[in-house]
């Protein structure tokens, strides 16, 4: 695999625009690190969810939507959802990626093995 893996979080709030707008966002520059191709999860720090798949359409940027989210999150990447459906990562495989579902703490960036697994199960439940 030759794509990195990344995720963003949203809110109830952000979610219907990350989701209609396919854009994610965040106040943090780590996006600028992602490239077209690349595969992207949505944790919802809400509800305690992950929720896949889609892919970069666009290297990450400052600003590709200005307006968006008041402003807040402004290191942006355009995305599209590369299976038919939004779909529930299970809470299983949070523990795999270290997401502490008491703090919501993790890295953006998960690591090739665990992303691997994680996008061949989001696929092959898909198909």
């Amino acid at each position: 695999m030759t794509s990195q893996t990344f995720i963003f979080e949203c809110s109830s709030s952000t979610y219907l625009d990350c989701v209609e707008k396919n854009l994610f966002g965040s106040n943090k520059p780590w996006p600028l690190e992602i490239k077209t191709g690349d595969y992207l999860l949505l944790h919802h720090y809400e509800i305690g969810g992950l929720l896949g798949l889609w892919q970069a359409t666009s290297n990450g940027g400052k600003n590709l939507v200005p307006k968006v989210w008041g402003g807040k999150f402004p290191y942006q990447v355009k995305v599209k959802l590369v299976i038919p459906k939004v779909t529930d990562v299970p809470k299983s495989v949070l523990k795999k990626l270290g997401i502490d579902a008491a703090i919501g703490r993790f890295d953006n960036c998960v690591d090739e093995d665990t992303a691997e697994d994680l996008i061949r199960s989001l696929l092959g439940a898909a198909s």
